[in-house]
């Protein structure tokens, strides 16, 4: 393992073997064997935005993948939460409000939707490979995040003790300091003398007391940002993905017993033993912790993806209607053979002519007719594939 494929065609053609997955290829024996099973060690880069994974085995890599993680859930709860709101002040607005008592938010150990759905997507590769491969042993890399050093890099020894809150009675008085006094709206109106304290993601949106947002405002530009007359601009978080994967690390070990190594030892390794490039999936290769490895030439690039498109029209009015359901027997993000690309359809036309793209979103061809000329090879699912080769290490 893992054979040479014309010993895979020859086991097959001979009915000794079949195939239990087309990408990656892999077949199974149907006949007696002895048992033996060479050990398997499967490494895992863990990631808030794109996870590592490499299994190795007889010092060769058998597989190695790159999954990107889904960042659009929290974006696609809110579009969901206001089309239930105004659906709600349409058809019932007679209903008392009851969404503070729902079980879900009060259910002990409970996950925000985004976090939970990258923490399935560590779960969800890990049930893969194991469908594939007898996994001995699993080493994940986890990390822990330097928050404070994140904010200032300069922060060394004692100076952990001089936080930029040192020396104010509380957060209000900081924030006050931090803007000279002054309203930040930069508004052109009239200031008033009244300065608050405003919370730039409102607390009810899961906002927090933390400096960043927090800015200073006058009482009338308060007051208008309120009253929706101006919107403020919301900068970047630097600590969102290492918050999340804090605690996407703390929810894998309640998941299943692996071996914890850490990212130093996973860069001393790639850069000093292997002589390795940094990449997700080489720093997968290097957490498995063999010295004389073989690598492949070739990689199985994954992205999850939603299980369906629900949007029905677009338009001011809903005038217009989106195809959501299957156009001549495809569905978006189903491979598809062409004459001009192999992609995956990107956009549907009632015309016939659809668009394809490859695994990055980058288009492969505008038009191309699926009326005439078109082989499905996968349909759809959560989980799209595609496999690239790597070129050559110089």
């Amino acid at each position: 393992m893992p054979c040479k494929p014309s010993k895979a065609k020859r086991l097959l053609k001979e009915g000794k073997a079949k195939v239990i997955n087309r990408m990656p290829f892999t077949i199974k024996l149907i006949f007696g064997s002895s048992g033996y099973k060479q050990p398997v060690i499967v490494g895992m880069d863990t990631g808030s935005k794109v996870i590592g994974c490499a299994a190795i085995a007889n010092n060769q890599v058998v597989y190695q993948s790159e999954i990107q993680i889904r960042q659009d859930v929290s974006k696609k709860m809110q579009v969901r939460k206001n089309y239930r709101r105004t659906r709600r002040g349409r058809k019932t607005r007679y209903r008392p409000a009851r969404w503070a008592n729902r079980a879900s938010m009060k259910k002990k150990g409970r996950l925000a939707p985004s976090i939970k759905s990258k923490v399935e997507s560590h779960l969800r590769e890990k049930v893969f490979v194991e469908s594939l491969l007898p996994v001995t042993e699993w080493i994940v890399e986890t990390a822990s995040f330097d928050i404070h050093k994140i904010n200032n890099p300069n922060v060394n020894g004692k100076s952990y003790q001089d936080g930029n809150q040192k020396g104010f009675y509380n957060i209000k008085a900081y924030i006050l300091s931090r803007d000279n006094y002054k309203c930040q709206s930069r508004q052109k109106v009239e200031h008033s003398k009244k300065l608050n304290v405003h919370h730039i993601v409102f607390r009810s949106k899961g906002g927090t007391n933390t400096p960043d947002n927090l800015i200073t405002l006058c009482e009338n530009c308060h007051k208008n940002l309120h009253a929706g007359k101006f919107k403020l601009k919301t900068g970047k978080s630097r600590t969102k993905h290492a918050a999340e994967l804090g605690i996407v690390k703390s929810q894998l070990k309640n998941y299943w017993d692996f071996k914890e190594t850490f990212g130093y030892e996973t860069k001393y390794f790639r850069e000093q033993i292997l002589k390795l490039d940094k990449t997700h999936y080489l720093d997968a290769v290097a957490i498995c912790g063999q010295a004389d490895v073989k690598l492949l030439d070739k990689i199985f690039h994954k992205k999850h993806i939603p299980s369906g498109d629900y949007q029905l029209t677009k338009g001011k009015r809903s005038e217009k209607k989106i195809p959501t359901g299957k156009l001549f027997g495809l569905r978006k993000f189903d491979l598809i053979r062409t004459s001009k690309a192999v992609g995956f359809i990107k956009g549907k036309r009632s015309s016939g002519y659809f668009a394809l793209m490859d695994i990055f979103n980058n288009t492969l061809t505008a038009s191309v007719n699926v009326k005439k000329d078109c082989q499905r090879l996968t349909a759809r699912t959560t989980t799209i594939i595609q496999e690239m080769a790597i070129p050559p290490l110089p």
